[in-house]
């Protein structure tokens, strides 16, 4: 597991103000649309950031009442999805693209 891999990582709080402040100048990666969800009395949020930035302020507000979980090595997963994808070029023979879906 390499220090940049990107980790997909879990946020709960109590209040939206423990998390927000928690997040205030993180730098993580909230993806295109941020959301926060509820979870029974809890705010949940998922970011991606490497592990030494998620230490390096786990440390630093450690007192701060928010519960970092890392769920997955989203770089591992992504790499491991590369290998399904095939490497050949399905239109360099210039045949029309046979199977089920629309063809235009």
């Amino acid at each position: 597991m390499a220090d940049d891999d990107v980790h997909r990582i879990k946020l709960r709080a109590q209040t939206l103000e423990e998390l927000r402040s928690f997040l205030d100048g993180s730098g993580f990666d909230l993806g295109c649309r941020p959301v926060v969800r509820r979870e029974g009395n809890e705010f949940v949020a998922e970011v991606y950031a490497p592990l030494p930035d998620v230490d390096r302020l786990r440390g630093a507000r450690s007192a701060s009442g928010v519960d970092v979980t890392v769920v997955e090595n989203a770089s591992e997963v992504g790499r491991a999805r590369q290998t399904e994808v095939s490497s050949g070029n399905r239109f360099a023979t210039r045949q029309a693209v046979r199977g089920l879906g629309i063809k235009e």
